[in-house]
């Protein structure tokens, strides 16, 4: 057991050197360095191999940099090794390991990496927190079903909940050495070949860390493959114990190919061969392991919202293109619109709040992409790719009208750069390859002057 913790711990050796890795710079690190010197539980949960564990490291060699702290100080538990489960359930064998290999009379930080591998991990961290002693708990996991879902009632005032995604788009073109410019004018006028060029990478490989390092387009595609085989490994088969992994996925293929449509239970059913359960069942999973997420319709009625039938994305592109098995680029795709639109989806997941965002769709089946929501603040974004020349006015703006008093919409187009007012409603018309600042303008930052 000690072994196992020596060498997940090797900082604790004297004279080691972090080793020197490609770097993205994540928007996500400042905050939790924030959140490091706070009492409460720090609770991080993202997709497998999105970074989390590179981000920990990062952390734990920063604190190792402030010289007032002792490396016998960090303790990291990544519970892939289950023999360390056993030590961290066993209340006085964990006490007593920390007292006896940390440093008395300072703060102690335990990070818990995979923490969902704990049985009743919510229960467990609840009990070494209010025993009152001077430590700081970071814990990660790649299942919201089983870390967040624990921790909701268990770590009610004592934890602080960060979610991380891929790597975003505005991330992605600092990784590639592109400064986004706060006036994306510049970008649209004088570099729109080159931002063109690296959105279009970027939808086709999506934002898992390991594949925007990777160089060849070869390597990218079979790591994608790579991921997903490890996510049905160690999260399906082994972790969530589902049993029919052909049906699981024939289930996923299906889904990559609906994606930004309407997720109909039955016909998804009839379609890969499994019961209405187990289709549910499997959903729920892909949810909770953040591989796909249902948004749902806007009512002012939010109860109605629920039971009507959502829409379905993936958070990253590059994995459902590897679902897909399509890898082409956007102009030979016969789905450029559903991939577009699930861009922009996780562009906006990334720079907001997840349960801000809607989409709206009439009786008669017209309907507008995503609806921001905030207080009595409603900004419907539509995306229209294809179009060009003179923009048409969304004809479901004026359907929206009827419900909600918005003064502002976004349209996401392919090379189209212009403010309009229209019936005193301020349209922004934006070119998908410079989507980077869409965050900050829904949420009050003007990032697309005039």
């Amino acid at each position: 057991m000690k072994d196992t913790f020596d060498l997940q711990n090797p900082w604790r050796n004297s004279g080691y050197v972090f080793p020197d890795e490609p770097y993205i710079k994540r928007n996500i690190f400042n905050m939790l360095m924030e959140d490091l010197h706070k009492k409460r539980i720090t609770v991080l949960l993202g997709a497998r191999q999105v970074g989390k564990t590179f981000l920990i490291k990062k952390m734990i060699k920063k604190l190792l940099a402030d010289k007032e702290v002792d490396s016998r100080q960090i303790f990291y538990f990544n519970f892939d090794a289950f023999n360390l489960i056993d030590l961290v359930k066993n209340d006085r064998d964990f006490i007593y390991f920390i007292k006896s290999y940390g440093v008395a009379d300072k703060r102690t930080y335990i990070f818990l990496d995979e923490a969902q591998r704990i049985p009743d991990a919510g229960l467990l961290i609840k009990k070494y927190y209010d025993l009152g002693h001077d430590i700081k708990f970071i814990v990660s996991g790649s299942s919201s079903l089983q870390i967040k879902g624990q921790t909701k009632e268990t770590l009610t005032g004592r934890k602080t909940l960060f979610e991380m995604y891929p790597v975003s788009y505005r991330e992605f073109l600092k990784f590639n050495g592109v400064e986004p410019p706060d006036d994306p004018v510049l970008a649209v006028k004088f570099e729109a070949g080159i931002y063109q060029r690296f959105m279009e990478e970027f939808i086709r490989f999506g934002g898992y860390p390991g594949v925007v390092v990777t160089d060849s387009s070869e390597d990218k595609m079979s790591l994608l493959k790579e991921i997903y085989n490890s996510y049905i490994q160690k999260d399906i088969s082994d972790f969530l114990k589902i049993e029919d992994v052909s049906g699981f996925n024939r289930m996923v293929q299906f889904l990559s190919a609906q994606t930004a449509s309407l997720c109909k239970i039955n016909e998804v059913a009839k379609n890969v061969r499994l019961s209405r359960h187990f289709v549910e069942k499997y959903l729920l999973a892909l949810e909770e392991t953040y591989v796909i997420t249902l948004l749902r319709p806007y009512f002012t009625n939010l109860g109605k919202a629920i039971i009507k039938t959502p829409k379905l994305y993936f958070y990253d592109t590059g994995l459902r293109n590897a679902v897909f098995g399509e890898f082409q680029s956007l102009d030979n795709r016969a789905d450029i619109g559903a991939i577009i639109e699930n861009f922009v989806f996780s562009e906006l997941i990334k720079s907001i709040e997840k349960d801000r965002l809607w989409f709206y769709r009439t009786t008669t089946g017209s309907e507008i992409d995503f609806l921001f929501v905030k207080g009595n603040k409603t900004i419907p974004i539509e995306v229209k790719y294809r179009i060009s020349g003179q923009k048409a006015y969304p004809k479901t703006f004026n359907t929206l009208l009827k419900h909600t008093n918005f003064k502002k919409a976004l349209v996401i187009s392919r090379d189209y750069f212009r403010k309009r007012k229209i019936q005193d409603i301020k349209i922004l018309y934006i070119p998908a390859c410079v989507l980077y600042g869409i965050g900050s303008e829904l949420t009050g930052c003007n990032c697309y002057p005039d």
